[in-house]
């Protein structure tokens, strides 16, 4: 692509970003906020967020496959779409007072979507973004995610408070048309088969793809020890994230001002963080500022468990959001030049697939913790579990990962055919 091309399709990939999440902030306050409000229940508050994430588990692999053969900027429009049409059913459910299960199973549905938008996303950055422009635009995509994470909460407690969660959803369906339309708006460029025929390849060859990614991610030791310690991660801090609500608002359900401004803390301190990854990059390698923000995330999750309240809940949220962007920045950059591009997709699918599995079980080991014993207990533990999280960080070979010349994992390494991506085994 000419250069101008590209710089124009950078443009719309992140207007398309920021309106299709603007609406997901307002919307991650909703569903919950709904299920509480029919519930009140810590356990099926807890339930509706960790079902979102089944899908990534099951589906996962599946997804990476279809995102490196498809069309990737047919995908992601097709993502929009039926994103749309599912929120805007739930907004249609918030109508008639609807029984607990249809929210969680459209909720689900919902669910089964993502997993191919988030690797078709990564991969498409690799397609439309010069390589040396890439640690920017992961930044950028964490700053802008930081700057929702601080208004979208206010946003969201505003418009579930004020309108309710049909009103919600609602404008979530409104942000995934209009991201489809700027997602189609971007140069049309034939790098892969057309949506159905992926769909097609991907079925008959997903065992050997599937086992493809597995091999490259076993093969080089970076992949393989982020793989581990994201799983691992995910029994910390989505513990008590699934069970936000539930902490502050209580059984009523009743959303006072301070969880706007507890999330909206997290949003502030993802943009920081975001805003200093790159600068950050320039002096240290990616090993070490990944390692150094688990190592900072401990001190964060301590915090509630030494001083249970609203202050406490406030800076270790604004915390945990500076460190997850001068992780995810960083990581991002990395696996982004370590792997081939032709296999992204598959290696981001694994690398979802397997961590997500731990999201549905923390969340519930979370309620569980909190209404039994507390939210001191809840802290405490996962407190514990991130101590163990740095350790692995700092080392193993992932906390050394970009402090020399990139291993490039990609057909070398694997001892199967190269898929096109005309769909070809």
């Amino acid at each position: 692509m000419k250069r101008d091309a590209q710089r124009r399709d950078e443009r719309l990939l992140r207007t398309a970003f920021i309106i299709s999440s603007t609406g997901d902030w307002v919307f991650r306050f909703a569903l919950p906020v709904l299920v509480l409000q029919l519930t009140g229940s810590a356990v099926s508050t807890a339930l509706t967020y960790a079902i979102e994430f089944v899908p990534f588990v099951v589906i996962g692999l599946f997804s990476g496959v279809v995102a490196d053969r498809a069309d990737r900027r047919q995908l992601m429009i097709a993502c929009d779409v039926v994103s749309a049409a599912i929120v805007a059913g739930i907004g249609v459910l918030c109508l008639i007072d609807p029984p607990t299960v249809l929210v969680m199973a459209a909720a689900f549905l919902l669910g089964c979507v993502r997993p191919f938008s988030f690797p078709a996303f990564q991969g498409f950055i690799t397609e439309r973004v010069a390589e040396h422009r890439r640690a920017s635009m992961n930044a950028w995509v964490q700053g802008a995610d930081g700057t929702l994470g601080m208004l979208g909460p206010v946003a969201g407690v505003a418009v579930v408070t004020l309108l309710g969660p049909t009103a919600a959803s609602f404008v979530n369906a409104a942000s995934f048309a209009v991201s489809a339309l700027l997602i189609a708006a971007t140069a049309v460029v034939t790098v892969g088969r057309r949506l159905r025929a992926s769909f097609g390849a991907a079925c008959r060859s997903l065992v050997p793809d599937a086992l493809a990614a597995l091999r490259m991610v076993m093969t080089q030791s970076a992949l393989l020890w982020a793989t581990v310690l994201l799983t691992l991660a995910n029994f910390t801090f989505p513990a008590a994230a699934a069970n936000l609500v539930y902490i502050v608002a209580g059984p009523s359900g009743d959303v006072p001002a301070s969880l706007a401004v507890i999330a909206a803390a997290q949003g502030l301190g993802a943009v920081l963080g975001a805003a200093a990854s790159p600068v950050l990059l320039r002096r240290f390698s990616a090993g070490a500022l990944m390692a150094a923000a688990m190592a900072v995330k401990v001190l964060a999750l301590t915090l509630p468990a030494l001083w249970p309240g609203i202050g406490a809940l406030t800076v270790c949220w604004f915390v945990v959001g500076t460190t997850t962007s001068t992780f995810i920045v960083p990581w991002r950059t990395y696996r982004q030049g370590a792997v081939d591009p032709e296999f992204l997709g598959r290696v981001v699918g694994l690398q979802r697939a397997i961590p997500f599995a731990a999201v549905p079980v923390s969340s519930l080991l979370g309620s569980w913790l909190v209404v039994e014993f507390g939210v001191a207990t809840l802290f405490t533990a996962i407190a514990v579990i991130q101590f163990f999280v740095w350790l692995g960080t700092r080392f193993s070979p992932l906390g050394r990962s970009g402090s020399s010349s990139v291993e490039v994992a990609g057909p070398s390494v694997i001892p199967v055919a190269r898929p096109s991506r005309t769909g070809g085994n």
